[in-house]
């Protein structure tokens, strides 16, 4: 988490947060419009990819905190905190299967490899009417 978090400030252009942390009407928009198919095609990550990263990174740290804190004297042998440690987990199993899906949507839509791209970190160049 803290290598992608440190890539997220130094990396290339389409891996910074601030190429893809959009507002919350903005991802709301994109996911409307991919619900009625007229999504635009990214050549970084969409809106939707990008909120699906920060929503990962926080639910994999409070997982990562929760399961700490049932290390502590504190919240040893705590029934709370190993439900909500076990709550978050799945929550974290939910949320990359939701984003396996998304992967696999904006893929076939758009006819390009998303999978391929994100290991080799190239994308077809941008047409008319894609977001750069």
């Amino acid at each position: 988490m803290l290598v992608r978090i440190c890539w997220g400030f130094v990396g290339p252009r389409y891996s910074r947060f601030a190429q893809f942390v959009r507002r919350p009407g903005t991802v709301i928009g994109y996911l409307r419009a991919v619900g009625s198919g007229s999504e635009r095609r990214y050549i970084g990550h969409n809106p939707a990819g990008g909120a699906m990263i920060v929503v990962l990174i926080v639910a994999m740290a409070a997982t990562a905190t929760s399961g700490w804190l049932l290390t502590t004297d504190t919240f040893w042998g705590s029934t709370f905190m190993q439900r909500g440690h076990s709550a978050l987990a799945d929550g974290v199993l939910a949320l990359v299967v939701l984003h396996l899906g998304g992967v696999a949507l904006a893929s076939l839509r758009h006819h390009e490899n998303l999978v391929r791209a994100m290991v080799i970190g190239v994308k077809r160049p941008a047409e008319p009417g894609d977001v750069a």
